[in-house]
């Protein structure tokens, strides 16, 4: 709770240095600060991720990826409002950017008047269907890691993530995929604009949590010094009845 209270006093030092970072992967290959905010934030979606499969399909109406987004962000809400721990963060839908006129999908703030409203953390959203572009999760005009890499998103911060709405097939397979094209992007990409590299742009997995599966990966921004690392929750919703 004190270190908590902490963060909201904009007078007092931020503790991240004498704290824990987040999981971060490759040490070696990352120079991402520890950002105390940010590893508050994905430990909540850690320990909350699991129980929004059930939750969406006890009242789904949609199987739209915006619908889905509206769901999972009053699901976080409500359990910040179910716990007894202070959690100063607001989570919210299409975010507005400073520099860009493209919005990610989920966005989530510090609860400080003193502060823009300002995302510190921004989550893209793809679903993975067999009605949809799939390939999108990674590249094209609407790719979710290619925005991050072109810094059309998250341009500000050095930490993201992604929620992949699984809705046939399994995790597993969608990972492979995604992989895939990632490798196939590092060995045919003739855009100048974009550098893909297989060896340390694919994701690679974290955690396995009920319906769940986390995992994540870093990429290179051309335009900045500092790579984007990204961490991904492809979520099980395939209906279970």
């Amino acid at each position: 709770m004190k270190l908590l209270q902490t963060i909201l006093n904009p007078d007092i030092k931020m503790l991240k240095d004498s704290l824990p970072s987040y999981q971060n992967p490759r040490p070696n290959d990352l120079s991402v600060e520890s950002n105390y905010e940010v590893d508050v934030i994905l430990s909540f979606v850690d320990k909350n991720i699991s129980g929004f499969p059930v939750y969406y399909q006890s009242i789904k109406d949609s199987q739209k990826e915006n619908r889905i987004s509206d769901f999972l962000v009053h699901h976080f809400e409500l359990c910040k409002n179910e716990t007894e721990c202070y959690f100063p963060f607001r989570f919210s839908k299409n975010p507005t950017q400073t520099e860009s006129d493209k919005e990610t999908d989920i966005g989530v703030f510090v609860m400080l008047r003193a502060q823009k409203p300002i995302p510190i953390i921004e989550f893209e959203a793809k679903r993975l269907s067999d009605s949809s572009n799939n390939k999108e999760y990674v590249c094209g005009l609407r790719g979710g890691i290619e925005r991050f890499k072109r810094g059309h998103h998250s341009s500000h911060i050095k930490v993201c993530g992604m929620f992949g709405y699984v809705q046939n097939k399994t995790s597993a397979e969608w990972i492979e995929n995604i992989n895939t094209w990632i490798s196939e992007l590092s060995h045919n990409n003739t855009d100048s604009s974009i550098d893909w590299t297989d060896s340390k742009e694919l994701l690679f997995k974290i955690e396995s949590y009920s319906f769940v599966e986390k995992l994540s990966s870093s990429h290179q921004r051309k335009l900045h010094k500092e790579n984007i690392v990204i961490w991904h929750y492809l979520i099980d919703l395939v209906s279970k009845n």
